[in-house]
């Protein structure tokens, strides 16, 4: 760490261990990521803040080996209220709060949220006001526990008499050694044999943002103790993909004339839960599937092979339809119990990665607004299924939306198999020169780790790729100060060169061997676009020609600049 950032370390420290603070070796995982966002060279503490929010939503870091935590990870300290409220509220909603009380107004925080998850102040609001409810406590007090709280502070104290200081290190080294033998017996493989667990009906009202973690067990079986015993160890002596955790039931029922369990696992904040469906039918009995979901905030499930779907009771209104129409023919989807009747057979057939879209509408129990829910989900059940978000146009937004959908789902601008939550946006669209038909810029991001890095897409506006994806050559950012793409697009005359930005960028211009060339806003507030004819595109094969080398850069309103490279 960089002598200049020690000032900003303890506070930035402060905020992951907060975050962080009912999982797995929380203060080693603060310092990871801690140091990371103080690695941040220009912008100074709110860009280092900014990449913490990035960390801490998309790339979060796992803990490490037993033996590591038992040595280095310090004894928790008895929290205090504002610690224990937030140890109540799912880890986005401790960030609200936390960056609310770090001075950013309510829509600040929500724009700091939102590059990476779906929130509007409201939602900060709702955060702030679920501490203060809890605590009793006005901001200054709040603020003041924060403040104190300092989770570096060794908690170790010798006591104030003793036996001789060798007889002590002995002690200390035969506690030690005592601890990781019961630490090892204690997580023997065969830990929480029986029945598994079931979720409080009650628990997801209690919430506005429910997750996995609040979803009940459903269907007519959920009460038969034989069944559900039989259905959890047959997933434990899995030896390819056994749970990890505790083993919580989300359905148990009647499908398609079998007896089916569906399972969850528990493996903290670290990993989301991995789902195992238990089939028991007239000649076979067994775990037949087991999938880990994109995100734990609570998902479709598809169920085997029967075109059906679990759904949370949080979710109502359901419609699907297949992404490769035109437009949107959605069909109503009935839901009993938490099980949907079956979507028709003939949309699965192999196209479009096998997903169809639903939409689905969101009405928090806790009070609030009304969501509209969009959701990618497969015939797969260990494929996940994303939901989607959009930054949207200021105009059209129903059929740019349409269009990103089929573009990711048909046009392979995004694996789906291997992807998290989707954020499709959009930064331009207008004519292609040299005669082409009109475009939109797409920008897709991907909150899982293992997805792709962001790429930008030019495609028509029926969803059609007018760039493929591995030849746009793009390269994109859309971090919370910055928004802008650039991409090679080859006509039937030349190579060009396609930047767009958005609103925050208020001046674009090449570096490299196309020569200088530069574009600001047309309009204030507007979104810079800057085109710039490359070589001549002859017959070289797209995948093999030799484009210039060119860099982008990005001239930001606060006078930081990013610098893009299309390889």
């Amino acid at each position: 760490m960089r002598m200049v950032d020690r000032e900003h370390y303890a506070n930035l420290l402060r905020l992951a261990y907060l975050v962080l603070d009912d999982g797995d070796a929380p203060l080693m995982r603060a310092r990871r990521v801690a140091a990371g966002a103080a690695r941040v060279r220009r912008g100074g503490y709110p860009a280092m803040r900014a990449r913490l929010v990035a960390i801490l939503l998309t790339e979060p870091p796992t803990g490490r080996h037993r033996l590591h935590r038992l040595v280095f990870e310090p004894a928790r300290t008895p929290p205090g209220p504002v610690r224990a409220a937030l140890l109540e509220l799912p880890p986005h909603e401790r960030l609200a709060y936390l960056l609310r009380r770090d001075g950013l107004t309510a829509p600040e925080v929500a724009a700091e949220l939102g590059v990476h998850i779906q929130v509007d102040f409201r939602d900060v609001d709702r955060a702030t006001a679920a501490v203060d409810g809890r605590t009793g406590l006005d901001e200054a007090a709040q603020r003041a526990e924060i403040e104190a709280f300092d989770p570096d502070l060794v908690r170790l104290r010798p006591p104030p008499a003793g036996p001789p200081a060798w007889r002590t290190a002995v002690a200390a080294v035969l506690a030690g050694a005592l601890l990781v033998v019961a630490g090892f017996v204690l997580t023997r493989p065969d830990e929480g044999a029986g029945e598994p667990s079931a979720i409080d009906p009650r628990a997801w009202r209690t919430t506005g943002t429910p997750t996995i973690n609040e979803w009940p067990a459903q269907g007519g079986l959920r009460h038969d103790a034989r069944l559900l015993r039989r259905a959890a160890d047959a997933w434990r002596a899995d030896r390819r993909d056994p749970p990890i955790g505790r083993v919580v039931v989300l359905y148990a029922g009647m499908v398609d004339g079998a007896s089916l369990v569906v399972l969850r696992d528990s493996p903290g904040p670290r990993e989301t839960p991995s789902v195992a469906q238990y089939f028991e039918r007239r000649l076979s009995r067994g775990v037949e599937s087991v999938g880990r979901l994109g995100t734990g905030a609570g998902q479709l499930i598809m169920l085997g092979m029967t075109w059906r779907y679990l759904v949370p009771p949080w979710l109502g209104d359901v419609r699907a339809a297949v992404p490769s129409e035109r437009s949107p023919d959605w069909l109503p989807v009935t839901v009993r119990d938490g099980l949907s009747d079956p979507l028709p057979w003939h949309w699965f057939t192999p196209r479009c990665q096998n997903y169809v879209v639903f939409q689905m509408t969101f009405r928090p129990a806790t009070g609030g607004r009304q969501q509209t829910v969009t959701q990618l989900a497969s015939n797969n059940p260990r494929s996940p299924a994303p939901r989607v978000w959009f930054r949207d146009p200021p105009e059209q937004k129903e059929r740019f939306r349409w269009a990103a959908l089929h573009a990711v789902a048909c046009e392979s601008a995004m694996t789906l198999s291997e992807s998290g939550d989707l954020l499709l946006g959009h930064l331009w669209s207008g004519e292609l020169p040299d005669g082409g038909d009109r475009a939109t810029l797409l920008t897709v991001d991907a909150s899982s780790p293992r997805g792709a890095p962001g790429i930008s897409i030019l495609i028509s506006d029926d969803g059609r790729a007018l760039s493929e994806r591995g030849r746009t050559n793009s390269d994109t950012t859309s971090s919370a100060g910055t928004m802008a793409a650039v991409l090679w697009w080859r006509s039937p005359q030349r190579w060009h060169l396609v930047a767009a930005a958005g609103p925050s960028v208020v001046r674009l211009k090449t570096v490299g061997e196309l020569g200088s060339h530069e574009k600001g806003q047309d309009r204030p507030g507007g979104s810079p676009l800057l085109v710039v004819p490359g070589p001549r595109a002859g017959g070289t094969p797209p995948e093999t020609a030799r484009l210039p080398v060119v860099q982008v850069v990005a001239y930001e309103r606060d006078g930081d600049r990013t610098v893009l490279s299309p390889p």
